[in-house]
């Protein structure tokens, strides 16, 4: 199995059209990835912020994307601004996608903190680097997102050694952002991304 709608509670679904489901599943396949982990059921009514890292290369995305049909699951993900374009932008909408300006970064926190406010059940997944580039420190934004809303991080790694993708144990933030991020850091090691020089 490469991935599977029962890996996340039924309350996170998108309820997709199936060849929506299978091309997600396709893809993969196509590629030699699976899908590992799960999100617990006791979550079915929580906001769950999820961070993907290491993040390194486009394929990332593509295999993201891939993953969140193949979950089908109803997430909203942050891209940067260039990459929604034309039919690929009206795709990436749909299924769930946020452009970023990544020059103007500040406004997005507070869009996805409102709109996930009021809802029951809401997943958003960002890059906690925020870049493909090599960087010195991670963004904070998830931190600020799930201390803002009271929840909880999911940290989905992608290890292209194993073509793995992981839903990791949920991570609960200390409220100390170093300390979370130096953790989480610690955590992401383990994993190989498709270009380590850049990680």
């Amino acid at each position: 199995m490469t991935v599977s709608n029962k890996q996340i509670p039924s309350s996170f679904r998108a309820y997709r059209p199936k060849f929506i489901q299978r091309l997600g599943k396709i893809v993969l396949k196509i590629f030699g990835w699976t899908v590992k982990g799960t999100i617990s059921d006791k979550h079915s009514q929580d906001k769950l912020v999820i961070i993907v890292a290491p993040h390194t290369s486009n394929w990332d995305g593509i295999l993201g994307i891939a993953t969140v049909a193949g979950l089908d699951a109803r997430i909203t993900f942050i891209g940067k601004h260039t990459v929604f374009k034309f039919g690929l932008g009206t795709f990436l909408r749909y299924m769930g996608g946020i452009p970023v300006d990544r020059s103007k970064p500040g406004g997005i926190i507070n869009n996805a903190i409102n709109q996930m406010k009021n809802i029951n059940g809401a997943l958003i997944a960002m890059s906690p680097e925020g870049t493909r580039s090599k960087v010195k420190e991670w963004k904070t934004g998830f931190l600020r997102i799930a201390k803002e809303l009271n929840t909880n991080i999911i940290p989905a790694s992608l290890d292209f050694a194993k073509k793995e993708i992981l839903l990791g144990d949920t991570f609960t933030p200390s409220g100390n952002n170093e300390k979370d991020i130096a953790d989480l850091k610690e955590y992401y090691s383990e994993f190989v991304p498709k270009h380590p020089e850049r990680y």
